[in-house]
């Protein structure tokens, strides 16, 4: 087999992939049986990160037996890197893994290992030859084969989590300074607060939320402290409401449907005036109105919903009748 394609061999997808500090730390099978325990967990866990898996599974997967599956996992239970129960009809062994354990045993106290608990075994292990350690690893040998190289996906996820933390942490410190600017204290209270809201919000919508509200303190002339008014509202949820803004809006409201009643009311007109036309006067007119607007659907509008398209061309017929020197 040539050198590229062996390689290209050993880099697909029919690998695993194993830490090479768990290897160190807790021996090559029971990093192994590790692994497959985490890839499962993966895909199978509920919320509580329990989830099953059998030991015909297990076994079909690494090449290890029944024996040997229940000795690892006894020491790994040993480590608490893992913990074990069983339930359902029919019972079913149900495993959890202790991240947070992986990352103490492995990589910050290394000298803590499978070695050991294998030294504490050793005497009631005398009678295990050499051949039969072999036969052991060859189980593994004759299923797929593995690469060891780098960290498992779950410890690069504890990673990220820290990374947001430190995130939470930078936006919590900008919103204090916006206390800080605008005379209002900052109290753990406000802290707590504070944190509630950015699990949900970004940091760009409270500063827009909180300045929004200070300002409409500010413009108060009933309120005599605006930060005590101000930090009431954040405790209790509420806001404080712009009555000059609302009246604003609920104005231009009105405005817009007093336009819309003239505008029907001018309409109305319109067709009016159109429909007391000369028939032939009427033809002409809505002829050249359905022409310039270049809708090839406003004559079966027409023919179903006479009204709707009167008031479709009304614009229109308006513009055409004022060119003619019709009054309305």
């Amino acid at each position: 087999m040539q050198d590229k394609t062996f390689k290209q061999l050993l880099m697909s997808s029919n690998y695993y992939t194993l830490n090479k500090q768990i290897v160190k730390s807790l021996g090559i099978e029971s990093a192994f049986l590790l692994t497959i325990l985490i890839e499962a967990s993966d895909g199978l866990a509920d919320d509580e990160g329990w989830f099953y898996q059998t030991i015909e599974k297990i076994g079909e997967l690494t090449g290890i037996g029944r024996h040997k599956q229940d000795k690892i996992i006894k020491d790994l239970i040993e480590l608490k890197i893992l913990e074990q129960k069983n339930k359902g009809v029919p019972c079913k062994r149900y495993f959890k893994i202790n991240y947070s354990m992986i990352e103490n045993l492995v990589f910050f106290n290394p000298q803590t290992s499978l070695s050991e608990i294998d030294k504490l075994d050793c005497k009631k292990e005398t009678n295990l030859s050499d051949e039969n350690s072999q036969t052991r690893l060859s189980e593994i040998d004759n299923n797929k084969e593995y690469i060891i190289n780098n960290l498992n996906k779950e410890l690069n996820h504890k990673e990220h989590k820290s990374y947001e933390h430190e995130f939470a942490d930078d936006n919590l410190k900008k919103i204090k300074q916006w206390f800080v600017d605008n005379g209002i204290d900052f109290s753990k209270k406000h802290e707590a607060k504070v944190l509630e809201l950015l699990k949900n919000n970004s940091l760009g919508f409270i500063l827009k939320t909180f300045q929004e509200q200070l300002n409409i303190l500010k413009n108060k002339s009933d309120v005599k402290n605006v930060a005590a008014v101000f930090s009431t509202h954040l405790f209790k949820g509420t806001t404080e409401v712009n009555t000059k803004e609302i009246e604003k809006r609920e104005a231009e409201k009105e405005k817009i449907k007093n336009e819309e009643r003239k505008e029907y009311t001018d309409n109305d007109k319109v067709i009016e005036v159109f429909k007391n036309l000369p028939a032939e006067q009427q033809l002409e007119i809505e002829s050249e109105v359905i022409e310039e607007m270049n809708n090839p659907m406003l004559k079966e509008i027409k023919r179903n919903a006479e009204n709707v398209f009167y008031l479709m061309i009304s614009k229109k017929l308006k513009e055409k009748m004022f060119k003619l020197g019709i009054k309305f």
